[in-house]
């Protein structure tokens, strides 16, 4: 069966599952997506659901970062750095595995080795953070991306320290509509993507089908002598989703959304930046030509490269999602979230870079990662006191399990596959978590007039976490164990409207990431298991939206301080006389910084906007074995500035002609570190920006059609966005990740309907 025989498939599933009410039945069922607005501003509303209901971003007492489906596409927010340099306080991680999955750091959040990630993508609501959302490919038919910046323990649950990323797709509408967009470009980039929406029955069933596809030549080519010709760097997916609501009556709705997302491609074109000389004396009679590979490499550039190893990378994965709303009277609503997914992923991975065999991995029929997961949330949501209290109370529970043994195939790694050659290791992980939370928000100033524009949020959750896991390397047995932990989290947030164009608010709160097991040490270990990491966090921030002699502006701004403990990182501790890699709770560390956001409108049709953010971080406690490879290392993932600078423009040149619009984006990034200890030889990456922009036209003579030629990183700089350091390692190499060279090409698209 083909792949999108099979999503058409899933669609006719979701129908028998049902859907959730279409997205403007507010507050049940379903809820409105961020998106503009229409308002007496220039600017328009935004409407974002950080708090699990649809509010105005100016309303919200917290940092929310969020765009709409055509500031997407104006930014050109295709991939998973676009949409980290657009945000304050984020950068996407690129280094050490295949360079489509989707991480994230976020105020100094992020992945570490061996490790829960700490920003979490949400996919319609649902918790997903195995790398997909924020894939190219993931970015199409979208209501709005929202990331909420600081710990959302409460509603979000666990491992949100740094916060969240809320993927909204666009909900099933009342009328027949949709839309088909082409894209072609250098480097033989072909794209499509459209949707399609069906009113069935009037307001009562409603199916929207949407996909994209597209494929793309490497700009990093290999020159052999193993892989003459191959381009890496190249996509080569698909990716679909159907979507029914179905609404039986005026109180009760469902929404089912059914997606499916599968790559295949020839892995990143990562390149060999350093190498160890003690690797050269140790393996250069192993590997005649070793001693020049460097300086090689450097004579080739950042786009030309020479692998041993077969790289590639596969990805599957498909999830249903249904959603039960229904409105017991104007102040009640209850509503269910059930999902379930699987993700499969394969790929070859050569870690040095060079065509020496010096480290690498490769899994071709054994997926690498092969999680399925289940997941349940109910809550039940409403007002009381007058309509002064807004509440929501919820339980939640998920279980992951991997059916068969995942792991690697053949992982090469000295000096050991120098005389066993390539080494097997299988990981079986099972894990749940059980949780109960409410939050609860209170108008002070509607009971006491006095206090007018005052509001008060307070929120907790409780969290229950079982996690097992076992590890067996080359052969039985295999070891692990099982690890149980349980916290609270807790939201407090106090906040005071100014006038009509203006709220100042406090928040406090925390969030905890998930602790884990060191799989594979001996029964017994002193070091088999670590606990979980917390953030406490205070944030005060202000939000303005007014219009001066008739220039609109939104500004907001807000600064936060992060006491981070039980920070997990990997360490090297004595297990039965032998040294060896555990992750360990190693240090605290205090994380803060300032954030801006600003957008201005001086005359009709022209916008501008800014984003800038600053984070100081810093280790304040080392504890154990952690001291040698801590002390003196720069905090992971926080450049200390970002920048991101946007004009837009458009204007009607009649009838004949249609509407010019046009953009140009800029963004700059300091340096930073992705180092985890001291032990690595790249303490940081060099400072980059670059320059986006777009010229078209739109409802060209009228008609529904619109065209635009775009170019992605005009001036063609070259800079890493990521690295994988192995210099003290007995592979000793580091390399890097390079951002793609310049991309320019054309865009059609067709609106129909509506």
């Amino acid at each position: 069966m083909s792949r999108y025989g099979l999503m058409l498939l899933c669609g006719a599933a979701s129908i028998v599952g049902g859907a959730a009410a279409a997205q403007d039945q507010p507050p049940a069922p379903g809820y409105v997506p961020a998106a503009a607005s229409p308002s007496s501003s220039a600017l328009g509303d935004v409407v974002v659901t950080a708090r699990r209901r649809a509010e105005n971003l100016q309303k919200v007492p917290v940092s929310v970062t969020a765009f709409t489906g055509r500031q997407i596409e104006q930014k050109g927010i295709t991939d998973k750095t676009a949409l980290a340099d657009f945000t304050p306080s984020m950068i996407t991680i690129t280094g050490g595995y295949p360079s489509e999955f989707a991480y994230f750091a976020l105020r100094g959040q992020g992945p570490a080795f061996g490790v829960t990630p700490g920003v979490i993508p949400y996919f319609s609501e649902v918790a997903n953070p195995i790398g997909i959302d924020g894939r190219v490919g993931t970015y199409f038919d979208l209501a709005s991306v929202q990331v909420l910046a600081g710990p959302q323990g409460t509603l979000f649950g666990k491992n949100a320290t740094g916060g969240n990323i809320l993927f909204e797709p666009q909900r099933p509408t009342d009328r027949f509509e949709g839309y088909i967009r082409g894209e072609y470009g250098n480097y033989n980039d072909r794209r499509a993507d459209g949707a399609i929406n069906i009113p069935i029955i009037d307001d009562k069933v409603e199916l929207r089908v949407a996909g994209e596809v597209g494929a793309r030549d490497g700009y990093t080519t290999d020159v052999g002598p193993v892989f003459p010709g191959k381009r890496y760097d190249n996509l080569n997916y698909d990716s679909g989703r159907v979507s029914l609501t179905v609404k039986p009556t005026d109180r009760l709705g469902f929404y089912t959304v059914a997606r499916y997302y599968y790559s295949n491609n020839n892995g990143p074109g990562t390149v060999l930046q350093q190498l160890n000389p003690a690797t050269i004396a140790t393996y250069g009679a192993f590997f005649p030509g070793l001693d020049g590979a460097l300086a090689r490499q450097q004579s080739l550039g950042v786009r030309k490269v020479s692998y041993d190893l077969n790289e590639f990378s596969k990805t599957q994965y498909w999830q249903v999602i249904n959603h039960a709303d229904y409105r017991v009277n104007d102040n009640i609503s209850l509503h269910n979230i059930i999902s379930y997914s699987q993700f499969r992923d394969y790929y070859g991975y050569d870690y040095d870079a060079t065509p020496f065999q010096l480290g690498g991995q490769s899994s071709r029929h054994i997926p690498v990662l092969a999680p399925n997961v289940f997941t349940e949330e109910f809550r039940i949501q409403g007002k009381a006191a007058g309509g002064a209290l807004d509440y929501t109370a919820g339980v939640y529970y998920d279980d992951q399990s991997w059916n068969s043994p995942a792991g690697i195939e053949d992982a090469y790694q000295l000096p050991v596959s120098l005389f066993l050659g390539p080494i097997p290791a299988f990981v079986v992980q099972t894990s749940s978590s059980h949780a109960v939370f409410g939050q609860a928000t209170l108008n002070i100033g509607d009971k006491i007039p006095a206090l007018a524009g005052l509001t008060v949020t307070g929120g907790l959750r409780y969290t229950w976490e079982r996690l097992h896991q076992t590890i067996e390397i080359i052969a039985p047995p295999a070891l692990g164990g099982t690890y149980n932990s349980q916290y609270p989290s807790y939201t407090f947030n106090i906040d005071q409207a100014i006038g009509r164009n203006a709220n100042v608010y406090l928040a406090v709160r925390d969030a905890f990431k998930s602790g884990g097991i060191n799989a594979g040490l001996p029964p017994g270990s002193a070091f088999a298991t670590f606990p979980p990491e917390e953030l406490q966090d205070v944030e005060i921030g202000l939000k303005s939206q007014f219009e001066v002699g008739g220039v609109a502006a939104r500004l907001n701004l807000d600064a936060y301080h992060g006491d981070y403990s039980n920070i997990q990182r990997t360490v090297q501790e004595d297990v039965g006389g032998i040294e060896l890699n555990v992750n360990q709770s190693a240090a605290k560390a205090v994380i803060q910084g300032v954030e801006f956001t600003g957008v201005v409108v001086p005359i009709r049709g022209l916008t501008l906007n800014a984003t800038y953010s600053y984070i100081d971080s810093r280790y304040t406690k080392i504890v154990g074995s952690a001291a040698g490879i801590l002390v003196g290392s720069a905090f992971p993932y926080t450049p200390r500035n970002k920048v991101a600078l946007g004009v837009n423009y458009e204007t009607d040149l009649g009838d004949r002609l249609g509407t010019l619009f046009g953009s140009v984006n800029y963004t700059y990034q300091s340096d930073f570190s992705t180092a985890q200890t001291n032990q690595a030889q790249v303490r940081s990456l060099p400072a980059y920006s670059y320059v986006n922009a777009e010229l078209g036209l739109r409802n060209i003579a009228g008609r529904p059609v619109d065209v635009a030629l775009f170019v992605d990183n005009l001036t063609d700089a070259v800079y890493a966005t990521g690295d994988a350091d192995f210099y003290n390692s007995p592979m000793g190499a580091v390399t890097y990740t390079y951002a793609p060279p310049r991309m320019f090409g054309v865009r059609l698209r067709y609106q129909f309907g509506g």
